[in-house]
């Protein structure tokens, strides 16, 4: 069937859903989950963080370096934005700065607030928009409670990511109780960010602006639904847009499995969390291929055993992505922020790049047929890894699904092992530029396999 093709041109292509197929036999979306390192990257030691760390954070590579924000509390139940810095992603050190003291400590990692107050971290950003000036091209979103001034989310600015100043004396949205995300999406030319919405339970809202300092109205995207149990709901979001391929949104969600409250339960507010994982192509459209964890509690008397919370935004490392989450030996309610000493790690796992959903056949092959595209380039690189007795295979197909003379099936030179970045040729030859800016439907057959990603280069 003709249809008017996508415009792919040069731009990577992940398979996080079915949105590029046309047909498919024998292959099915696999959510593919991280691998736990079992790193201790960051772990409370200093005063203020003296009752746990972690919860919501965000990290970025900046300039070579990579930077986190991460959140603390100290005894008094005082909660904190703290700082550290890394060259490997690995390994983490916690400058300590003469920005905010703590009590008599006049040197510490904190950067926010510059006294106690009431404060919930939120989204630290490189803020992308063209215009911004170099004084304020860090951003932040936290939800506090001014001096003078009504409870609510406040955005702030830095020009290095230590300082920080208010934007505005009024909020720039409501009370907001969660790891709020902010960030600049070029895709659609406008600030977006992700918030709490309480219906009855918790879900989450996207707000969509020009303003850094008025959201206007969240509108829900994300929501439990009647296949989720009816004690569950979703803390935060960490969504983030991927920054590798063009269309494609992740979100990182903590599920939150309430315990009955007291008399029955020991706790008010109380239950365990993991973490989940929805994709989403627009970032209002979300979509959960696996219900499944995405990153599964820890072994009961292991110090992640009971609640996860996703970092904000990941690292790449080569043809790897570091993902970070804060762990708890705790549930959400069973804590006591005077009597629980440095709880909490910040812990990070690894992923191949792109490697989120792939597409999965078995021993038997399968077959995926793409809608028509319109591309730029010379050359068809995937994203593959075959078992040692698979392959994959590419044939070129008019828009009206017809084999293309000198590019069946069996003149595709078969891809054997395992590649983030390769090549298709057939006969040896991967030239495919006289049909840049023609539609052309891509026939995959894939045996023992997984398809990641596809990019015309």
């Amino acid at each position: 069937m003709s249809r008017e093709p996508i415009h792919v041109g040069s731009k990577k292509q992940l398979f996080i859903d079915e949105e590029l197929v046309e047909q498919a036999q024998n292959v099915r979306l696999v959510v593919n989950k991280p691998s736990k390192t079992g790193d201790k990257c960051i772990v409370a030691e200093y005063p203020w963080e003296g009752h746990r760390i972690g919860g919501y954070n965000s990290v970025m590579e900046d300039n070579g370096i990579y930077r986190m924000w991460y959140d603390s509390i100290d005894n008094d139940g005082q909660r904190w934005l703290c700082y550290a810095t890394s060259k490997d992603g690995v390994h983490w050190e916690k400058p300590m700065l003469k920005v905010v003291a703590h009590k008599k400590i006049e040197k510490t990692n904190i950067v926010f607030p510059t006294k106690p107050r009431p404060f919930e971290p939120g989204c630290v950003f490189k803020d992308t928009r063209p215009d911004t000036p170099e004084d304020k091209k860090y951003k932040m979103a936290c939800s506090s409670t001014p001096d003078e001034g009504e409870p609510g989310v406040y955005a702030f600015s830095s020009p290095d990511g230590v300082h920080w100043k208010q934007l505005s004396d009024k909020r720039s949205f409501r009370p907001s109780d969660t790891g709020n995300v902010c960030f600049w999406d070029s895709r659609t030319g406008s600030y977006v960010a992700y918030v709490r919405v309480w219906s009855p339970m918790r879900k989450v809202g996207r707000c969509e602006f020009n303003d850094i300092t008025d959201w206007g109205k969240e509108k829900t995207v994300f929501s439990y639904d009647e296949l989720d149990p009816p004690d569950m709901d979703f803390y935060n979001s960490a969504a983030v847009k991927y920054p590798y391929a063009d269309d494609v949104y992740l979100m990182f969600p903590s599920t939150y499995h309430h315990y009955p409250e007291p008399p029955i339960g020991k706790h008010k507010n109380d239950g365990p969390l993991d973490i989940r994982f929805a994709v989403s192509r627009d970032g209002i459209t979300w979509k959960r291929p696996d219900r499944g964890p995405f990153i599964r509690l820890g072994v009961k008397g292991q110090w992640d055993d009971s609640a996860l919370y996703m970092t904000t935004r990941m690292i790449r490392d080569g043809n790897q992505l570091f993902m970070y989450y804060s762990g708890y030996d705790f549930t959400h309610g069973a804590y006591d922020t005077k009597r629980d000493k440095f709880k909490g790690v910040i812990s990070r796992v690894a992923m191949r790049l792109d490697g989120f959903v792939s597409l999965d056949s078995d021993y038997t092959g399968g077959r995926v047929v793409t809608k028509p595209l319109d591309f730029k380039g010379d050359r068809l690189n995937l994203n593959v890894e075959t078992g040692v007795a698979g392959e994959a295979r590419v044939e070129l197909l008019d828009s009206l699904g017809k084999p293309i003379t000198g590019y069946p099936l069996t003149d595709s030179d078969p891809v054997k092992g395992n590649f983030i970045e390769k090549t298709v040729t057939w006969k040896g030859d991967p030239d495919i530029s006289r049909f840049a800016r023609k539609p052309v439907k891509l026939h995959f057959f894939l045996k023992d396999a997984k398809l990641y990603a596809f990019q015309f280069r």
